[in-house]
């Protein structure tokens, strides 16, 4: 089994080198498939979690063989803000990679900790410059690819929570145990490392899911096939144990119906339809949730518990508690571990890697830092420090301003794709915001890699468009910038068709082909 998993992975491997615009495909085989294997490897090496990094390396290194352009540069309007902050933020991971070595004297710190800033910040650039040549057809069936290998892998989490025990499920090492839903119960991972992983993966899958049947029409049997699937993916989130799969989705369909309501249908009726559709979301989530009238009190064993109910029902108490317990999360993981951290260790912070996931295997993690990493902003300023947790809100910053001036255009020239686009970009809020207060699966290569491709398609999607539209639509709805319009540019020669794709600079001068 194990042979035939690492045989299955070199095969990706030399697939996405051979075939780097499918390189997205070929790292979702190698992120599924990664984690059983690790747990039928004696010892578990933590290296395992790294393949799928290998299966990126592999696709750029292919790129590069076919003279594809894959610094930052390529992208549109990086000139226009993002090229200051990304070099400072560049000089900084140095600075504290040189900081950590120092203090620690431990290559793995600053190793393990580069990749959580350098895997998205590659898997952006790669995914842009494979999106405008596969076009939102390619974008889709990368969206549909790993949907449907999800929910498959998903079952594993339905064997674990039903007390199947294998070699290839639960969670590496002791696993988790959760206090709070009556007796202590084991959190449940299936195939993947952790239950954390995990249950990000189940609300993921659930975003990809409404972006791709967004504005589609149904017949009777599909539709009834996509209710089946939306229970058992709540079944399973709730299985995992993990309740802010939850929180995750609800930002998600809100903030989407945010930009639905701010920029195709007007500022007028912005505040009421997503407050409406927060309400909605929200209480639809509770109501499914809903125990017992004397089940009000979480602090103790849950009455589902008590009576002997399943543990189905636990998980659906805790479940309950995840919206009132917001504001005291926040406040112990928001703020609160920035001060802890500067205290610890300085206005510096404790160098780079410090608060990073799995360097338990070497020395670091919790006993060396605590709970301060355990927000997002708690392990950026153990990183960073505060100079640099500045920067990396400054970079942030000019990110957003370009996806929100990307988002206004694509509304005025497509709707679909700028529907693609609010999807992504509402995956990335919603995901904003579980960072902050959690950071532990935000240590996954596989995840880091998703979201910096769900960045990479936005940012590339006014190319998308123009290049789908047609050159002379676009023209006529006065959308522009500099894109390929043929397949030719990918080996250096680059037909190209000025096409005005950021309002925001209609005088701005000619860039350079993309891919050249």
């Amino acid at each position: 089994m194990m042979m035939l998993g690492l045989s299955l992975m070199g095969c990706a491997l030399l697939g996405a080198f051979f075939n780097w615009r499918s390189t997205l495909l070929f790292c979702v085989v190698v992120g599924l498939i990664q984690d059983p294997l690790r747990k039928l490897t004696p010892g578990a090496p933590v290296f395992f979690v790294g393949f799928v990094a290998a299966a990126l390396a592999a696709g750029w290194l292919g790129a590069m063989t076919a003279r594809v352009r894959l610094t930052p540069t390529v992208i549109y309007g990086w000139s226009n803000g993002l090229a200051a902050p990304f070099s400072l933020f560049c000089i900084v991971l140095a600075a504290q990679s040189l900081l950590s070595y120092y203090r620690f004297q431990n290559i793995f710190f600053p190793l393990i900790g580069g990749v959580f800033y350098i895997a998205p910040i590659v898997a952006i650039v790669f995914a842009h410059q494979i999106a405008v040549r596969i076009g939102t057809p390619g974008v889709r069936k990368w969206m549909w690819f790993y949907v449907s290998c999800s929910l498959v892998w998903f079952i594993s989490i339905y064997l674990d929570a039903s007390g199947v025990r294998l070699p290839v499920l639960g969670e590496v090492g002791v696993g988790q145990i959760i206090y709070d839903v009556g007796s202590p119960s084991k959190a449940n991972a299936g195939f993947y490392r952790a239950a954390e992983i995990a249950a990000w993966h189940v609300a993921t899958v659930s975003c990809f899911l409404f972006i791709l049947l967004n504005g589609r029409k149904l017949s009777v049997f599909k539709s009834v096939c996509v209710v089946a699937v939306v229970i058992f993916l709540l079944y399973i989130g709730l299985s995992t144990g993990r309740r802010k799969m939850l929180v995750q989705v609800v930002i998600f369909a809100s903030v989407f119906l945010f930009f639905f309501a701010w920029f195709l249908k007007g500022k007028a009726k912005l505040a009421m339809v997503t407050a409406i559709f927060a309400a909605i979301g929200i209480a639809t989530v509770m109501s499914v949730l809903e125990p017992e009238a004397a089940d009000t009190d979480f602090r103790g064993p849950s009455r589902s518990a008590q009576v002997g109910g399943s543990k189905l029902e636990a998980w659906k108490d805790r479940g309950l508690t995840v919206f009132e317990s917001i504001p005291e999360r926040f406040q112990q993981l928001g703020y609160t571990p920035v001060i802890s951290a500067v205290r610890d260790f300085g206005v510096f912070g404790a160098g780079l890697g410090a608060g990073g996931q799995g360097l338990q295997h070497f020395g670091g993690g919790m006993n060396l830092v605590g709970g301060t990493a355990e927000g997002g902003l708690g392990k950026l300023t153990l990183d960073l420090g505060l100079g640099g947790l500045a920067i990396f809100i400054w970079l942030g910053a000019v990110v957003l301003k370009l996806i929100w001036q990307r988002l206004g255009v694509l509304a005025q020239a497509s709707r679909p794709h700028a529907s693609l686009a609010f999807g992504f970009t509402a995956v990335l809020v919603a995901n904003v915001a579980t960072f902050s207060v959690a950071t532990q699966a935000y240590g996954d290569v596989f995840i880091l890699i998703i979201l910096g491709t769900s960045v990479g398609v936005i940012l590339a999607l006014p190319a998308i468009a123009a290049n789908e539209l047609g050159v002379a639509q676009a023209m006529a709805k006065n959308v522009t910038e500099q894109v390929p319009i043929d397949d030719r540019w990918a080996s250096g020669q680059s037909p190209t068709a000025n096409v005005n794709l950021a309002r925001s600079r209609p005088n701005a001068p000619p860039q350079k082909p993309l891919g050249t």
